[in-house]
């Protein structure tokens, strides 16, 4: 008990005597000292500070400000001439911290600040060491100006020069000297949209992260863009060739918005990223243009306009079928349709025949075959008449009676013959009716013929147009996407090749 009485004794004399010194110190130090005093044993000579920066966050990067807001603090070193004691008399004091507002502090500040109140490092208390050496690093949120390169976009470096001097002293009164060639960052946090490349006292080298912009915004625009091409492999009966063109256009320009947003408003260099967007929706509003070609090509109507033209038939239908290696329709067909197809057509053929042969009708069914014939008959029965008499002069009575008859059978023949002549008026002007309406039937089958087979190359024509857009603008949109995106000389580089930064 009465042991650790005494060690409490002790320590308590040592705090006592440790507060003793230290007051004993400031009093000396501070006795004569004045702030405003630049520490140096001859004014002519130059003080030399040490500056360092140790960086710890990016806050932001604001592309249409073109600010760069990030966190540290300074890491300054220098000797002041007045600050010096010896630790023998002082109670082995070698170090003590003092408030900065006490000594000559130099006046730091970052030349390209874009804050408001421009000094934005807070006072803190510095450590003066028994050398006279004094250590002060004074925390801050850092705003600074940094001119942001848009040609890239978003696979951009930037580099952001960080430019500390001090504010009234030159470099004859004040020599400010770096202590590292790079910042420290010890305590750095990642950011998630900005890789820290390289950082030293005066300057920043930035790269964009690149997976946010590929997932959110390139991938969905090439996906998009691609889409425009699949409105050509749509039939032109379907009727969604020009809303999927123009639903694709509106999609492309509501992602163009997007990058409108993020990006800084200039007129100095436009970036890549919104080229392309410019490309994709110049080939999108053509690829609508084409479209609606297709369909005009498709669905006229040669009742009321005029058959394809040579011109556009030896152009489109011979010689750009031909180069796109496509064929006719009826072209295409199989040996075994081709010989029902002849089959067919000599059933037509012979139909045809038939129907010529019934509008060629002969006159033999006319009035006067009709004559003819009667005629035939009654110059047999006369001669059959004049046959008997002549043979048989002495006839009986019975035979005379006959022969009446047979006169009397001659006059009911020319009965006959009108009554036939009457039947076969009505006839002939039936068949004559029939016949008519047998022409008018065939003359409008031919006809509507005519007219699909000026159809069909119509629509041929237009196929040809659909194939030729598909080919073109399939090759725009690819070349496009390489020359504009694909040669951007950071995107298949590393989003994070240091595992520190």
């Amino acid at each position: 008990m009465t042991l650790l009485k005494f060690l409490v004794i002790f320590v308590f004399i040592l705090e006592c005597q440790a507060g003793h010194y230290q007051r004993l110190l400031l009093e000396k130090l501070f006795r004569d000292y004045d702030p405003t005093e630049r520490p140096v044993f001859d004014e002519n000579e130059s003080l030399n500070v040490s500056v360092g920066l140790a960086f710890q966050q990016i806050v932001d990067v604001d592309e249409k400000k073109q600010t760069l807001v990030f966190s540290g603090w300074l890491d300054m070193t220098w000797t002041d001439y007045n600050l010096r004691w010896n630790p023998v008399e002082f109670g082995n004091i070698t170090k003590i911290r003092i408030q900065s507002s006490k000594i000559w502090i130099p006046d730091l500040l970052l030349y390209n600040s874009a804050d408001d109140s421009f000094d934005v490092t807070s006072k803190v208390n510095a450590v003066l060491s028994y050398t006279g050496e004094v250590s002060y690093l004074p925390p801050g949120m850092f705003k600074s100006t940094c001119p942001i390169k848009i040609d890239d976009f978003p696979f951009d470096e930037q580099s952001c020069s960080l430019k500390f001097g001090s504010w009234t002293y030159d470099e004859a009164t004040v020599n400010l000297k770096n202590k590292s060639d790079r910042a420290q960052l010890d305590s750095y946090i990642k950011n998630g949209e900005w890789l820290l490349k390289d950082v030293t006292s005066y300057s920043e080298s930035l790269k964009r992260r690149t997976l946010y912009f590929l997932i959110n915004l390139i991938f969905p625009c090439l996906l998009i863009s691609f889409m425009s091409i699949l409105g050509f492999c749509l039939p032109p009966d379907s009727g969604e060739k020009i809303g999927l063109e123009i639903t694709t256009l509106l999609s492309i320009m509501m992602f163009s918005q997007i990058i409108t947003g993020i990006m800084p408003e200039s007129s100095l260099s436009v970036p890549k990223m919104g080229i392309y967007f410019a490309s994709v929706m110049i080939i999108s509003a053509l690829s609508i243009i084409a479209n609606v070609f297709v369909l005009i090509f498709h669905h006229r109507n040669v009742k009321i306009q005029q058959p394809l033209p040579y011109l556009i038939d030896l152009v489109i239908c011979q010689f750009l079928a031909k180069l796109l290696r496509m064929k006719r329709p009826d072209e295409e067909k199989d040996p075994k349709s081709k010989t029902y197809n002849g089959v067919s057509d000599m059933n037509d053929l012979s139909s045809k025949s038939l129907l010529a042969n019934v509008l060629d009708i002969n006159d033999d069914f006319g009035i006067g075959g009709a004559k003819k014939s009667i005629n035939r008959t009654l110059n047999r029965i006369n001669l059959k008449q004049q046959f008997s008499t002549n043979s048989n002069p002495y006839m009986t009575n019975n035979q005379v009676s006959l022969k009446r008859d047979n006169s009397n059978l001659s006059g009911s023949g020319a009965d006959i013959f009108h009554d036939n002549k009457t039947d076969i008026n009505s006839v002939r002007k039936n068949l004559s009716s029939i016949l008519k309406e047998i022409r008018l039937i065939t003359q409008k089958l031919k006809d509507d013929e005519e007219d699909e087979a000026k159809s069909l190359d119509w629509k041929f024509a237009a196929m040809v147009i659909d194939r030729l857009c598909l080919v073109v603008f399939s090759f725009a949109t690819v070349v496009s996407t390489v020359v504009i995106l694909l040669t951007s000389k950071n995107i298949f580089k590393p989003s994070d090749p240091h595992p520190i930064f």
